[in-house]
Formats: C-alpha cells, structure tokens, sequence
C-alpha cells in the first residue's frame, strides 16, 4: 500500500469515527467519546469572522437527566469546565470563539468535559442513593441483629484486595455476615460482584448478601450477584434475613 493509499484509508476511518453533519455555518460532529449511556459526545461548530463557537448542545446534562442526575449535574460542569478550560453556562458546555488553528483542541477540550460532567454527576448520584439505602439496610439489620453487633462500614481483606463493606454483623463462630445495598447501575452491579467474588474465596468467613430494592426491576442482572450471594429484597419479610445467620 503507498502512502497516499494509507493515507486515503486513514482519512475514510477518521471521518466514519467522527461523521459531519449540518449545514450554512453550523456543523455538528459525532466525536468517538462515549457518555455512560453508551451513546457517543457530539458538538455544534458555529463560524462567525473566523472564529469557532464549540458547544455540547446541552447533551451531557441530557445524560445526567436520563439517569436521574439531573440535580448533580451543575456542580460537575462547572468543575469539568474549570478542569478543561472551557465555558459552562448553566445548561451548555461550551468553548467561546476559537480560532480555526486550535479548533480540534476545542472539540476535544468540549466533548472531554461534556462527558467528564455527566459522568461525575451520575456517579455521585448513584454514590449518594446507595448511602441512604445502605442506612436503610443498617436500620434493617441493627434490629434484627442488634446494632451492638453491626457495623455500618468496615474494611474487610479478601483474599486478592480490601474492600469497604457496608452492614457487617458479627456471627457466632467467627463468621460474619455482609448486606450490601445493590442498585440496578451496571457500574454498582460491578463493583458488588467483584468484591463478593473475591471473599467468597474466604472459605465461607462471609455470608453475603446483596439487598435490592426490587428482584424484578434488576431482570437479568440479578442472576449475576446470585452466582456469588444471596439476593434479597430490602422489604422482604425478616425471616429471610434473620436465615442468613443459621
């Protein structure tokens, strides 16, 4: 292949990763960064005299809002839009009049904070969810096992990591259970996995257990904590928890 052939191929790769669309002077392009949703960051070009006006269109706090994120969304834009130098308006990520020369600095620098907001935001929410479930899992547990012997988070060693684990109860025969609240986010169906993979190598020192607000509303995604705990709902009877100590 020659060098003009390569780079022909090249060019014809970048422009299906990056696709144009638009018309007059308002471009919009696809940029292959991906939103937690999955779905790529895209940007609006507008040129006025030479100069670029780069914005996100709004798109990250959409993502945010998809997942109920909204009201986290605009302490992380503001801080993305500190991190990567950019503008940040209340709904739209942007960077103001750019010369045509940085302009792919300012596609890059837009997308990149776009999708670091949305991101952070939903994260947070997520974080903060699974704290208030968590104490209603330890309020569960405290009165069905007596808070003299639970423990609302500890560090705990595995047998490849440490892990912060939440509604520890002491046992008798020196075994502990853990009830850690699981939402339906993939990114908390992960971490719970991991972690409960990783002490069920303990030789049964832990009884695990994952707590979820609702079986049906995890669909498939339960059969992957039961393959490492027990699943119970957070409203299940008090027998099924109090089972967990036999």
């Amino acid at each position: 292949m020659s060098d003009i052939q390569y780079r022909a191929r090249l060019e014809q790769a970048i422009s299906r990763l990056m696709p144009l669309s638009g018309s007059g002077d308002r471009t919009r392009i696809a940029v292959p960064i991906l939103y937690p949703s999955g779905s790529s960051a895209s940007v609006e070009i507008m040129i006025n005299a030479g100069k670029c006006f780069v914005s996100d269109l709004a798109l990250g706090q959409m993502e945010a809002e998809m997942h109920g994120a909204d009201g986290y969304y605009d302490a992380a834009a503001r801080k993305a839009a500190s991190r990567y130098h950019v503008g940040y308006d209340g709904l739209s990520v942007f960077a103001t009049w750019a010369s045509l020369d940085n302009i792919e600095s300012a596609i890059l620098s837009v997308s990149n904070a776009s999708v670091f907001a949305a991101t952070s935001a939903i994260y947070k929410s997520v974080e903060d969810k699974e704290r208030k479930k968590n104490d209603a899992v330890y309020e569960k547990v405290a009165r069905l096992f007596g808070a003299t012997h639970v423990a609302r988070h500890t560090e705990i060693a595995g047998e490849n990591a440490s892990w912060e684990a939440h509604n520890v109860v002491t046992f008798t025969r020196g075994k502990f259970g853990i009830f850690e609240f699981v939402s339906a986010n993939q990114n908390s169906i992960a971490s719970k996995f991991m972690m409960f993979s990783d002490l069920s190598k303990l030789e049964d020192k832990y009884i695990l257990t994952s707590v979820v607000s609702s079986l049906a509303g995890m669909g498939n995604k339960a059969a992957m904590l039961q393959d490492v705990s027990e699943v119970l709902q957070l409203d299940a009877e008090d027998t099924y928890f109090l089972r967990r100590a036999a």
